[in-house]
């Protein structure tokens, strides 16, 4: 049986060692959503009320575990309600992945409704930022550094640099 992008994502982001997931649907990521319900055997879903909590909860679930956190928003205003979280991470040191939507590639630049910046607005707080705007494999291989900036940040000192990636497929 074939999988979408989407699908891909969670199966990967689990082979990966991430088993939870704080995150808001929305729009942007509605793929997302659809296929986080078809993952729901190995991914576990953590629906928050804000997406603030979201990157508050990945955050403590870095800070805690020492794995990876993992969260995920919308795009527009989802988005950049997760920056105060991914400044906690930041701050802390401690890994997370965050994964945004974005506005469909055709609307871009074109001031749609909600369209942000996003490259702009987590450039201060991410190591790793990325727009994938292409099919398979671009946001394999994108979703890969993303996580491997969070998990290892390219350096042998894990203390000295913060360890947060943004993701925006």
């Amino acid at each position: 049986m074939s999988q979408n992008v989407a699908e891909f994502v969670w199966k990967r982001l689990n082979e990966w060692g991430l088993s939870r997931v704080y995150g808001y649907p929305g729009d942007g990521v509605g793929g997302l959503d659809v296929a986080l319900e078809k993952a729901k055997d190995f991914m576990d879903y953590v629906q928050v009320r804000h997406e603030e909590m979201a990157a508050f909860m990945a955050s403590a679930h870095a800070k805690f575990t020492g794995q990876v956190g993992l969260c995920y928003a919308t795009s527009g205003p989802g988005a950049i309600h997760l920056l105060t979280g991914l400044y906690d991470a930041k701050m802390d040191h401690v890994p997370v992945v965050a994964v945004v939507g974005q506005q469909a590639r055709s609307a871009l630049g074109a001031s749609y409704q909600q369209e942000v910046n996003l490259q702009n607005l987590f450039a201060d707080v991410t190591e790793y930022v990325t727009m994938t705007i292409k099919a398979a494999p671009a946001p394999i291989i994108s979703l890969a550094e993303g996580f491997s900036q969070a998990r290892t940040n390219g350096s042998a000192d894990q203390s000295k640099r913060p360890r947060t990636a943004g993701q925006i497929p």
